[in-house]
């Protein structure tokens, strides 16, 4: 049996020598089974499709847990609405240990709190289920901003505008700001600063 140790010799790691139920999951042979410090299983490999957390996990693809035992990590089978939000399988969804949906990618366009989020694109939650980050599917006036078609975007808790890249010359709240600057705004949907977009490096002379 092959094995990793963590340095004060708690497991770490098993290679399973064949199909094995690793809890209640049948998981595949030749695929490690690892563990966190304090035993509980960090990941795993199911030989088959198999719901955990009332989420769809595909066969073949790793699976990972948080140590107090919730859902990490995994890939869907097919795409599919998982806790309301319509999600691609092509690629991996993220959770919270409060299995709330820490970011995924998205089926289609989806309305969340009064803002356009574009289908086919990753978005992003707090653990309390708001909205972190998308972007945008159509444009939307946000804290004085224009938020463009297309572009990214993140927010506060309160809803506000977080952070923002222009996609135009814009006066944002008194303040004039070229296309490429980075805005950064507080909680009360105040322009807190402005990073300007680089020059372009000068050519060096022959």
């Amino acid at each position: 049996m092959k094995i990793l140790l963590y340095p004060d010799g708690k497991l770490r790691g098993r290679l399973l020598e064949k199909d094995e139920e690793v809890g209640a999951i049948k998981c595949k042979a030749d695929t490690w089974v690892w563990f966190h410090k304090s035993g509980s299983v960090s990941s795993i490999v199911p030989i088959s499709d198999v719901v955990i957390y009332s989420v769809a996990c595909k066969a073949n693809s790793r699976v990972y847990f948080y140590d107090c035992g919730s859902l990490m990590k995994c890939n869907l089978p097919s795409d599919g609405i998982v806790k309301g939000i319509p999600v691609r399988s092509d690629t991996f969804i993220l959770f919270h240990d409060s299995e709330a949906i820490s970011a995924c990618r998205l089926l289609e366009n989806i309305l969340y709190q009064g803002i356009q989020c574009k289908g086919g694109c990753w978005i992003g939650f707090y653990g309390d289920g708001r909205l972190k980050r998308c972007f945008i599917a159509e444009d939307v006036m946000i804290s004085g901003v224009m938020l463009r078609h297309g572009a990214w975007a993140s927010f506060h808790r309160t809803g506000m505008l977080d952070n923002y890249r222009l996609t135009e010359d814009a006066v944002v709240q008194g303040v004039e700001c070229l296309s490429g600057d980075i805005l950064l705004f507080s909680e009360d949907g105040r322009l807190s600063e402005r990073l300007k977009k680089p020059d372009p490096p000068k050519e060096i002379g022959k």
